[in-house]
């Protein structure tokens, strides 16, 4: 019922995210860097984007990538030219729109800010906003009331700019049924291939193709340099680990949050709206509560008919075609009038009509979850983990400042910081740079201080590191082993079978080619000396075993007017498959329903292509310099 929160849904969505990523945009290293001047690494019409705006972008994205990918996660992923350049084009892309919105004097109230915020479901304890968790739920993500609304009313400003053209755009129905038919064709494909193996019998490599190999490629056969390090590290969840928790103090959290333990009852409800429009005249409205009645008296004659009468007559597009389903609620989920009419009736009554600022309801009542109070025996552990967390939150900041400190002050030991703050001291075996990397939970600036030139010559200790959101790392080098190049006896045999693979994989492609091109003159497959196995149906969107993608892109570009049509490509493995397409499958014909869905996502890409432009637009007019140096200097630290 919130209109700011319905204009802005995708904006709904991306705070939504913000407030579930720890640190997302302040991590631990802000308690460290001071506030001194910031470098520009970009200007976009002498508005400045610092390295703190890049930084804070980078690490919500990397806080997205942790949460998203878990273990798999890989920072390097993230540490590419491509990647970094991506990022900052998406800080001058806002920054354009910034300051476009300024010079339109576009703006956001206090009253509209507070209506999206307050309309935020992890701000809301029983359907209503809190003030206590809006300020608990930032200060676990390490950002403040202020920042937080800077950013959301930053946000809502460009709403204006975005929202037109990316959710206006649509799809001619024409152009949706051609793009359905092309992208749900299938294709009957049978597969022969020309394997390398057979071939290796007639490659010679001698002595010296092997020994020019190893000296033209060392980087090949070095061993990995490893090291044995210890590490020591602090996080908010080892700190607390540590807080003693009184029971006195868990019981009085539970006395003083007991609305937090309580489900507040909830109703469940089908309507029928005859909608009515806030400009209507008295006529109108007096028109629209005259069907409303006439509606009502059907439902309560025959009460088993409200759905089949929703269906029919409701104007309320989201619940119409579920029979009026509202499904169940709370108290402040909807309209008050709506709301109060619901909760004063029984179950199985039908009431109305019930005016409301969309129109007339009738409301039918199908179910009560009464309101249910858990006992502190159930939340107990609950809040006393929440109680540890909040006092190691307000902790964190002093012992992340004093591990900092005490790591580079007893620089060759770790264990000074260990005994202050109640940590231990982990020691490895020889590990690799990958492996030590995984260990530091995928952050790469870690392995490069560990492996810095004074760590390895002098076994100092780093500095302390956000490896994670609310958690330092520091290291040391115990022992080194550097990369060396592994003896020409023992990988010779190893050369020699990958340069007779690579030669038999290169008649083996040339013959494959040789044989295609005879099929496509009208050859036959025992004229060519070639045999394919059963055909099999292809769809353009799902993988198919012993297809791989730039083969299966192949046989959907290929001219079908004329069958068989046949089309060939090297394998990852050496060989060269040949693909015989023996029959296409129209697409069927789509319905309304899909057509609608289908339409909507084209016109949403439409949308997004016409909001590209239209930056690129923006940008033309507008003097965009890059530091490449700060940037590039950024990244290498």
């Amino acid at each position: 019922m919130f209109d700011l929160l319905h204009k802005h849904k995708t904006f709904a969505q991306m705070v939504l995210a913000l407030v579930t990523l720890p640190f997302a945009f302040f991590g631990v290293d802000y308690y460290f860097r001071g506030g001194g001047s910031a470098t520009a690494v970009a200007t976009v019409g002498g508005s400045k984007i610092d390295q703190r705006e890049y930084d804070n972008l980078m690490r919500e994205q990397q806080a997205r990538m942790r949460q998203a990918l878990g273990a798999r996660y890989d920072p390097a992923m993230l540490d590419t030219p491509a990647v970094r350049y991506a990022l900052l084009d998406q800080l001058v892309n806002q920054r354009l729109l910034e300051n476009l919105g300024s010079s339109e004097h576009f703006r956001v109230t206090d009253g509209q800010l507070r209506q999206f915020i307050a309309a935020l479901p992890p701000f809301q304890e029983d359907g209503r906003f809190s003030a206590t968790k809006y300020a608990e739920v930032l200060a676990g993500q390490g950002m403040t009331p202020l920042q937080f609304e800077q950013r959301v009313r930053g946000e809502l400003q460009l709403s204006p700019l975005q929202d037109p053209i990316v959710g206006g755009s649509f799809a001619a129905q024409a152009t949706v049924r051609q793009y359905l038919a092309l992208a749900e064709q299938k294709r009957e494909v049978a597969v022969a291939s020309v394997a390398a193996a057979p071939f290796e019998k007639s490659v010679v490599v001698t002595s010296a193709d092997i020994k020019a190999y190893y000296d033209k490629n060392p980087g090949d056969f070095q061993t990995q340099e490893v090291a044995k390090i210890e590490y020591l590290t602090l996080s908010q969840d080892a700190l607390a680990a540590q807080m003693k928790i009184d029971p006195a103090e868990v019981k009085q959290a539970y006395q003083a949050n007991a609305r937090q333990y309580t489900t507040a009852e909830e109703r469940q409800a089908s309507h029928i709206l005859i909608a009515v429009k806030p400009d209507a005249s008295a006529a109108e409205k007096a028109a629209a509560k005259a069907k409303a009645m006439m509606i009502l008296e059907k439902a309560r004659a025959k009460p088993e008919d409200f759905a089949a009468l929703a269906k029919e007559y409701s104007q309320d597009p989201g619940s119409s075609q579920q029979g009026g389903d509202l499904g169940s609620f709370a108290r402040g989920s909807m309209v008050k009038p709506f709301e109060d009419a619901v909760f004063a009736a029984k179950v199985g009554d039908i009431v109305g009509p019930v005016e409301t600022s969309f129109g007339y309801h009738i409301i039918k009542v199908t179910g009560v979850t009464p309101a249910h109070v858990q006992t502190f025996d159930e939340v107990k552990g609950r809040i006393e983990a929440e109680l540890r967390r909040q006092k190691a939150t307000q902790k964190f900041a002093s012992a992340a400042e004093q591990f900092q400190n005490l790591v580079y002050e007893q620089a060759d030991s770790l264990a000074g910081a260990a005994k202050a703050l109640d940590l231990k001291v982990e020691t490895t075996s020889l590990m690799t740079r990958a492996q030590i990397q995984q260990l530091a939970l995928g952050n790469e600036k870690f392995v490069k201080a560990l492996f810095s030139p004074e760590s390895l010559q002098a076994k100092r200790n780093t500095e302390a590191i956000e490896v994670a959101p609310n958690t330092l790392m520091a290291g040391r080098i115990l022992e080194y082993k550097p990369a060396t190049l592994r003896p020409f006896a023992d990988v010779q045999d190893d050369i020699r079978k990958l340069l007779v693979h690579r030669a038999a994989s290169a008649l083996a492609q040339k013959a494959g080619q040789e044989k295609l091109a005879l099929l496509v003159q009208g050859k036959t497959d025992a004229e060519v000396g070639i045999e394919f196995g059963k055909p099999v149906t292809l769809d353009r969107t799902q993988a198919q075993p012993g297809f791989p993608a730039d083969a299966l892109k192949l046989v959907f570009e290929a001219d079908a007017r004329k069958l068989p049509a046949y089309v060939g490509t090297a394998d990852a493995g050496g060989d060269y498959s040949i693909y015989r397409i023996d029959k296409v499958v129209d697409a069927p014909a789509p319905d309304a329903a899909k057509l609608a869905s289908v339409g909507a996502a084209v016109g949403s890409a439409i949308g997004r292509e016409m909001m590209t432009a239209y930056l690129a637009s923006l940008r033309a007019g507008t003097e965009v310099k890059i530091n490449q140096a700060v940037l590039e200097k950024k990244q290498q630290q």
